[in-house]
């Protein structure tokens, strides 16, 4: 049997696909495809990670004019995975099968038998999928770019109200003789070894002690602030969130202004050479006050002797609800101008008064590409109509690998037949989610403990 795989976005990302794809009978032959060649396979696998890889998946079928609607003796039988299936029922409209949670254990169950009924395999109009768990984990080195990306553990024993990780997959760790295994069949000297945290790990020292053994080098970065004299990189990578401590509290990530000081002048001390610090912008209660907060606490950096010196990366996301999360019902503010806010406080031509050395990330999702990431992650089996009328309509294209629509009024009025944008970017109910179809059976979500704090009180 011939089988045509693609991922989309950065090649890294290949990881979870390749991974899966090595359980494969031999017998097979395998193919990376291109809208002209994906026909002439007999079944085409995707793995979308990113909400926007549902667009480019739906642009590379029709570019191969391959739809699920024509007879299967005309075209590939279609397979979905990926971390974004978390939400199966919109992909379920373009794939015959669609994988929900690991899938290392699936796939090739699938391929061997196309028509099997399997746990954690969604079709077109199923009432309920159970998401795949899978443990043991077993150590696997995938190679690209001259970089072996070595995953140590899945899931996080942490509680960020917005994070779908956490609440989707519990921690288990790859064993330190499986870590072992896979840096000796690594042929390459860099390695990514990752995790939602690296160093949570239980042997974590033992996993860097190999590195040094085998002689590779570390490139895992992203790291928590409390972790950082744990790695010894000189640009470690925080997800600092919400841009006050009320807003980092609200999320259950209550880091205080004095601790991240604290932090980055431990840093600056040891002679690192700077800090990329993530945000996230319009989580819910965010003011004024708070932007003023994030102000201050970069001029209290800026005080530390060396500051001048060192380098702070900060990288602004804005908030998407993520299914699956505490946060999963909340709306979101897609109108606003985050992209002139941040650079008119963070640039050099803006308010910017402080004095340690900045290189400020100026990419902000604008208002369209906020609502196409929740029709993405939110609608249901209307998803593929809505995107061929906006396509239609040339109110959406895919330019680079990635969805765009220039026009946020154009967007609003063609989205009106199916609900207008209120639907997908208000607040939520549990009655009207399509992911409620992804159930689990095996263990028991702690989302409902997880209390928010008010993002009113400080």
């Amino acid at each position: 049997m011939k089988i045509g795989y693609l991922t989309f976005g950065r090649d890294d990302f290949s990881y979870g696909l390749s991974l899966s794809m090595q359980r494969i009978s031999k017998e097979h032959e395998f193919f990376r495809v291109s809208p002209r060649t994906a026909r002439y396979v007999d079944v085409l696998l995707f793995s979308c990670f990113w909400w926007e890889h549902i667009y480019v998946m739906a642009d590379f079928l029709r570019k191969a004019e391959i739809d699920k609607s024509q007879d299967l003796s005309r075209r590939p039988f279609i397979i979905v995975g990926g971390f974004n299936t978390f939400n199966p029922v919109p992909f379920g409209k373009y794939a015959d099968a669609v994988i929900v949670g690991d899938g290392e254990l699936t796939l090739y169950k699938l391929i061997e038998n196309l028509d099997a009924d399997l746990p954690g395999v969604y079709r077109d109009g199923d009432k309920s999928v159970e998401y795949q768990i899978v443990d043991p984990l077993e150590g696997y080195c995938h190679e690209t770019n001259q970089i072996g990306r070595i995953e140590i553990a899945r899931g996080c024993r942490y509680k960020c109200r917005f994070c779908a990780v956490t609440f989707l997959k519990p921690y288990r760790e790859v064993p330190v003789e499986e870590i072992k295994r896979a840096l000796v069949g690594c042929t390459v000297k860099r390695v990514a070894l990752f995790a939602p945290e690296p160093t949570l790990h239980s042997q974590d020292k033992e996993v860097d002690d190999l590195c040094d053994i085998f002689g590779k080098t570390r490139l895992d970065t992203d790291i928590r602030l409390d972790n950082l004299g744990k790695r010894r990189d000189n640009m470690p990578r925080v997800g600092i969130e919400g841009i006050s401590y009320k807003l980092r509290k609200s999320v259950n990530k209550a880091y205080t202004d004095e601790k991240i000081f604290t932090q980055v002048k431990k840093l600056i001390d040891a002679g690192r050479r700077g800090l990329f610090m993530y945000f996230i912008l319009d989580l819910p209660g965010e003011d004024e006050d708070d932007w003023a907060d994030m102000v201050n606490m970069f001029e209290m950096i800026g005080e530390i002797p060396g500051a001048e010196n060192f380098l702070l990366k900060p990288q602004p996301n804005v908030f998407m609800p993520s299914p699956h999360t505490p946060m999963e019902y909340d709306n979101i503010h897609y109108w606003r101008d985050y992209r002139s806010k941040w650079h008119r406080v963070m640039s050099k031509e803006g308010e910017r008064g402080w004095k340690v050395m900045m290189c400020e990330a100026n990419r902000v999702f604008g208002p369209t590409s906020r609502v196409l990431s929740m029709l993405s992650t939110r609608a249901g089996p209307e998803f593929k109509e809505m995107e061929e009328h906006l396509v239609r309509k040339n109110a959406l294209n895919v330019r680079g690998g990635r969805p765009m629509s220039l026009n946020i009024k154009k967007l609003e009025l063609y989205l009106e037949p199916f609900g207008g944008t209120e639907k997908y970017c208000g607040t939520y109910t549990e009655e009207t989610a399509p992911w409620k179809v992804v159930r689990s059976d095996k263990w028991q979500m702690s989302k409902k403990s997880t209390k928010a704090v008010s993002p009113l009180v400080k």
